[in-house]
C-alpha cells in the first residue's frame, strides 16, 4: 500500500503523527487513513495515506468517503435532536411515549429521552434478525421485542438500540427522514457538502469495509452496520458516510464560540458535553462520550468529548485546549482485534503532546 499525503506539515510533531499512521499501514490494520487536527480558527495539520482497498483501490484523499459507523450517533442523530432542543421542539425530560405513542402504557414508554442519549435506558446492547428485509420490518421487531435488560438508570449499557429509538423520535418531531433532517439542520448550515446518511449511489472515492461476521463480503458504499444497512441508514446508530474535509467543518463549528456558524446555543453546547452520569463509573454526555481513562488518551483534558466508530473512525474535541482531532480508517476491512485501539490511543496521545502557533 502506497501512502499519499495531502498535507504533512504545520505542527512541530507532524513527522511523529505521520509515523504512527504509516505503522498502521505496515501492520495491515487498515488499507487507508485520513486524519486532521484543528482549532476554532482552522486546520493546523492533515494527512491522507494508503488506498481505499477493494478490487480497484485508489489513493485516499481528504474527500474520500468513509463509513463513519457509530460516529453517526454524535454527529448526526444527536445534533438533530439538539437543534430541536434549541428551538423548543423537544423535551429531553419527556418520556419516549410522548413522541412515539405506540409505547404508551409500557415500561419502555416511560423512559425519558435523556436516558436514551446517555445509554442508561436499560436496553440491550444490540438486536438484529436476518429475516428483516426493510426499515418497517426492523422497527416493528425492535419496538415489540422484549429488549429491556435492566431498569432505566440502573446501569450504563452502551446500546445501538437507544439511537434506533431516538432516530424515530427525530422523524416524529421533524416530519421527515433522519437523513433529510441532518442535511437541513446540520450538514448544509456548516458546509458538509459530501456527507450523507444512507447507502451511496456512487462508489467512486469510497473506502471499502468488509462484513466478516455475517455475509463474508466486501462492502463499498453499503453500510457496514447490519441494522443501519437494512434500514438504509435511518437507524440513528450508524449509516453516516463522510469525509475528512467535512468532519473538519463539523469540528470547527463545534469549537466556534459565537457567530452564524455555531450549530448550538452556548447553553445547549455546555449541556451536551456535561457529565450526565456524575457518580457513575463511566461519564457520558448527551450523545457524546466523555474523556475517561485511555479514551481518547490519558493526556486529554477531562473536558474532552468525542465518539468512535466500529469501522475504525474517531472524532474527539477538547474545548479547554481549543482542539479537535479526526482519525478515519477502514480498520474493519482488515479485521478487528488486531491492535488498532492501541494505535488510535497512541495517535491521540501524540496529538495532545503536539504544539502549534
Amino acid at each position: 500500500m502506497n501512502g499519499r499525503k495531502i498535507e504533512h506539515e504545520g505542527i512541530d510533531d507532524a513527522a511523529a503523527l505521520g509515523a504512527i499512521l504509516e505503522e498502521g499501514l505496515r501492520e495491515d490494520l487498515y488499507t487507508g487513513a485520513a486524519a486532521a487536527i484543528g482549532t476554532g480558527n482552522g486546520v493546523v495539520w492533515k494527512t491522507a495515506i494508503g488506498d481505499t482497498g477493494g478490487g480497484d483501490p485508489a489513493p485516499v484523499t481528504e474527500t474520500t468517503r468513509f463509513d463513519a459507523a457509530s460516529v453517526t450517533k454524535a454527529v448526526a442523530t444527536t445534533s438533530v435532536l439538539l437543534r430541536f432542543l434549541d428551538t423548543g421542539r423537544l423535551s429531553l425530560g419527556a418520556p419516549l411515549a410522548v413522541y412515539l405513542p405506540r409505547f404508551e402504557g409500557t415500561s419502555r414508554g416511560e423512559v425519558p429521552l435523556w436516558r436514551l442519549m446517555t445509554h442508561t435506558a436499560g436496553l440491550e446492547p444490540y438486536y438484529y434478525e436476518d429475516t428483516w428485509n426493510d426499515r418497517t420490518a426492523a422497527l416493528e421487531d425492535i419496538f415489540t421485542a422484549d429488549l429491556l435488560s435492566s431498569d432505566p438508570g440502573q446501569s450504563f449499557t452502551y446500546s445501538c438500540l437507544n439511537f434506533v429509538h431516538l432516530a424515530a423520535v427525530a422523524r416524529a418531531v421533524g416530519g421527515a427522514d433522519l437523513g433529510a433532517l441532518a442535511e437541513r439542520l446540520v450538514f448544509d448550515p456548516i458546509g458538509m457538502s459530501e456527507t450523507t446518511i444512507g447507502p451511496l449511489e456512487s462508489i467512486n472515492n469510497v473506502v471499502a469495509t468488509y462484513d466478516h461476521e455475517r455475509e463474508d463480503r466486501e462492502l463499498v458504499g453499503e453500510i457496514h452496520d447490519p441494522i443501519a444497512r437494512v434500514m438504509d441508514g435511518e437507524s440513528g446508530n450508524a449509516g453516516l458516510f463522510t469525509t475528512l474535509r467535512d468532519l473538519i467543518c463539523f469540528g470547527e463549528a463545534i469549537l466556534e464560540s459565537g457567530g452564524t456558524d455555531r450549530l448550538f446555543s452556548n447553553a445547549t453546547a455546555r449541556e451536551m458535553r456535561r457529565d450526565w452520569l456524575a457518580g457513575e463509573h463511566r461519564p457520558h454526555g448527551l450523545g457524546w462520550r466523555l474523556a475517561h481513562e485511555c479514551q481518547p488518551a490519558p493526556n486529554w483534558s477531562p473536558t474532552s468529548f468525542g465518539h468512535t466508530g466500529f469501522t475504525g473512525t474517531a472524532l474527539w474535541i477538547d474545548p479547554m485546549a481549543d482542539r479537535f482531532a479526526i482519525l478515519l480508517t477502514n480498520e474493519v476491512y482488515c479485521g478487528k482485534e488486531r491492535g488498532f485501539p492501541h494505535l488510535r490511543e497512541r495517535f491521540y496521545s501524540q496529538v495532545a503532546a503536539c504544539s502549534w502557533d
